[in-house]
């Protein structure tokens, strides 16, 4: 997945709960986000055409699996942030729950901005 293809918001929350879930219907999704099924419709789409998720059918039901995994996400967001591919040029704010950082990765991230800072 290239820069240009980094997940948005809606489509992170969406993959959390792929993640979680290890995959889910249009009508999972939409009982646990509380949104329309067409809307999550057209994003499940994006995502696939991002690479994010595959679509396969079990029975009656098109399940969609995450393709892209948690750290890669993670990876592709902030390198895009750091090297400025964000409006911002770089300065952008990533908000992240706890348990989605590991102490030496925050702590390698803040060394790295305190670098190119200095640059």
């Amino acid at each position: 997945m290239s820069a240009h293809h980094s997940l948005t918001e809606d489509e992170n929350n969406a993959m959390r709960i792929l993640w979680d879930r290890g995959g889910a219907s249009v009508g999972e999704l939409a009982m646990a986000t509380q949104r329309p099924a067409g809307e999550l419709l057209n994003l499940l789409r994006r995502l696939r055409n991002k690479g994010a998720v595959s679509r396969h059918q079990t029975g009656r039901d098109v399940v969609y699996r995450p393709r892209l995994n948690r750290e890669t996400a993670r990876t592709h967001t902030l390198g895009r942030l750091l090297a400025g591919d964000s409006p911002t040029g770089g300065a952008g704010v990533v908000v992240l729950r706890e348990s989605d950082v590991d102490p030496q990765d925050w702590a390698d991230l803040q060394a790295e901005i305190a670098e190119r800072r200095k640059g």
